[in-house]
């Protein structure tokens, strides 16, 4: 018994067991907590995988915000779908539980909660993980306002320009205004016209035609307040006294039996290449009537001598008398007599003095008829002696002298037929005006651009822009041309005024595209051109400084030069757009879709903006 006491104490104080008694009853929570680690490392990976899967619906989803009648509870569930779908883990459980959403702000905002199964933790009591996860997205939408000014030239004729033309902005207006559009630039399906998206469409030529619709509009210098109007007109028959009158040009539309087709002339500079508000006479926008050049020259298409103006002339009168037939033919073998009658207004006077003067210029004649048995012949001389001038300015010509009215000759000589189409949001105006343009005349962009600046902007000539201050609005301007500003020079030995054409600048005698010293009609920029080259980097430089208003203004520029005719040219362009990579340089018609359609693309990510 001793001995056996002896056995139990020893094994009492024996301590050679303890460790594997206590590692036994130890070894589940020494494995759940090194499992900890295991699991939590699954939950992050779990939650970094759902936060990257909410971040997506979040972008995703938001621009379903601003569709009419959206369902924020079918939007929850959409989200949800993309979260689960992105886990791709049966074992994980993902619920998106919160969403707000505001409009007005562009903001969705999404909460998710996201449960993980333990392999681990779970030997402790705890089967599963949780967290939770936010993303908001917020985009406020853009409304969109684009002004097409697209060359309608004569040379859009060629190698089927204007057909490649006409369709690269329809492919354009249909990637701008619909969600959907397949390769052939078909809308897909019957969606509706996006409503924050708004295009306009100006066609230019030498000249923009702005449409009679603004014909009553306080921006038209009709009664001839601005300098400008005053041009090729004088009341008095004398150059050299300043002509102080205005201008009406309604008088003279209706003197003449015609209307105001619709075009404008450029604004008297600097505010040709400026959005300047028109609430002054030299900011006004001037109508479009084409003087009556002098007799023989371009541009004539009324008698110097016509309507009202006073005349002079002097008939010489030659009278062959005692005149008979014979198979020879008329024999007169009485005395010639002659005699002259001179005409000053309504008053005549008859003379055998010579009433021509050394400097008369022939009216008519000589015209023969026979009177009894005598032969007359009569030879009517103008004797007024007026200048080039004189002649050209005569304001009395115009009275109850009706002229012609071609696209060629009368007063509304060379302005474009096809009109611009200011901002609209409906899509078959957009179209039927794109499929209006039709080719002819000469290059003039700078006046496309000055119009689709003013189409950009809010304040008057065209109102139809948003607030330019606004951060909710882009605006984008791309101009397409296939040449270059192509005006029209003559030799002043050819032509006094130094162009055949009239057009934005008047003609070039008038001085106004030089412009270098702000006054006008003197011309003391008569010999500023020596060649149509000079007139031409004039009018580039104008376009220059009229897109430096435009991008100023916060317009967005893109240049597109078809088949580009020079370095000068191309140059100008890529002066003109915001930024090098806007100015395209497309080299045959077929490729004008295509850029066009990049374009259109780049500026659909537009609508949104992060």
């Amino acid at each position: 018994m001793r001995q056996f006491a002896r056995l139990i104490s020893r094994f009492g104080a024996d301590e050679r067991g303890m460790f594997a008694v206590i590692f036994g009853l130890m070894a589940i929570v020494l494995v759940a907590t090194a499992g900890a680690v295991v699991d939590f490392v699954t939950l992050q990976q779990a939650r970094n995988r759902a936060q990257i899967a909410l971040d997506a619906a979040a972008l995703a989803l938001q621009p379903r915000i601003f569709e009419t009648g959206y369902d924020e509870e079918e939007i929850r569930q959409q989200a949800q779908a993309l979260v689960i779908e992105r886990i791709a883990d049966d074992r994980i459980t993902a619920a998106v539980d919160v969403i707000d959403t505001d409009p007005a702000e562009g903001s969705l905002y999404l909460e998710a909660f996201l449960q993980v199964p333990t392999y681990f933790v779970e030997l402790v009591g705890v089967p599963q993980l949780s967290a939770r996860m936010a993303s908001e997205a917020t985009r406020k939408r853009l409304d969109l306002e684009v002004a097409m000014v697209l060359d309608n030239s004569g040379s859009m004729a060629s190698y089927n320009r204007m057909t490649y033309l006409k369709q690269a902005a329809e492919c354009a207006t249909n990637i701008l205004f619909y969600e959907t559009v397949n390769a052939d630039c078909a809308v897909v399906g019957a969606p509706e016209a996006k409503d924050n998206v708004k295009i306009g469409i100006v066609p230019f030529t030498i000249m923009v035609n702005i449409g009679t619709q603004f014909a009553d509009k306080d921006w038209l210098d009709w009664s001839g307040e601005s300098l400008v109007s005053k041009l090729n007109f004088d009341d008095d028959d004398d150059e050299n006294t300043p002509f102080v009158g205005q201008v009406d040009r309604r008088d003279l539309f209706e003197q003449t039996g015609t209307s105001w087709r619709g075009c404008v002339e450029a604004r008297q500079a600097p505010y040709d290449t400026t959005d300047a508000k028109p609430d002054t006479p030299e900011r006004l926008f001037v109508p479009m009537f084409v003087p009556d050049t002098a007799d023989g020259l371009a541009q004539d298409y009324l008698p110097d001598t016509g309507g009202s103006c006073e005349q002079q002339t002097c008939t010489q009168r030659r009278v062959y008398k005692e005149c008979s037939y014979s198979w020879r033919g008329w024999t007169c073998t009485g005395q010639t007599g002659v005699s002259y009658i001179k005409t000053i207004g309504s008053t005549t006077s008859t003379s055998s003095a010579s009433c021509i003067t050394s400097n008369a210029s022939l009216i008519s004649g000589p015209t023969l008829y026979r009177s009894g048995s005598s032969y007359v012949e009569e030879t009517v001389y103008d004797i007024l002696n007026l200048s080039t001038r004189e002649r050209q300015e005569r304001l009395c010509k115009y009275d109850r002298t009706r002229a012609p009215d071609t696209s060629s000759r009368g007063p509304n000589a060379n302005c474009p037929e096809v009109t611009i189409l200011p901002l609209t949001d409906v899509p078959l105006s957009v179209f039927d005006k794109i499929d209006d343009m039709r080719a002819g005349g000469n290059t003039n962009i700078q006046q496309g651009a000055a119009w689709g600046m003013h189409m950009l902007t809010p304040n008057e000539p065209l109102t139809e822009a948003l607030n330019r201050d606004s951060n909710s609005v882009s605006k984008v301007m791309i101009v397409m041309t296939d040449g270059f500003n192509e005006p029209d020079f003559q030799s002043y030995w050819r032509n006094w005024n130094g162009t055949n054409q009239y057009f934005s600048w008047g003609f070039r005698k008038d001085g106004r595209l030089a412009d270098t010293d702000g006054i006008l009609g003197n011309e003391g920029e008569y010999s500023a051109f020596n060649d149509k080259a000079d007139m031409t980097a004039a009018m580039d430089q104008k376009l220059i400084a009229t897109c430096a208003s435009a991008k100023a203004s916060g317009i967005t520029v893109y240049t597109i030069g078809l088949s580009s005719p020079s370095e000068q040219a191309t140059q100008t362009l890529r002066a003109c757009a915001s930024s090098p990579d806007k100015a395209r340089f497309p080299t045959t018609p077929t490729q004008l879709v295509g850029t066009f359609r990049a374009i259109a693309e780049e500026l659909a990510q537009l609508r949104l903006a992060l």
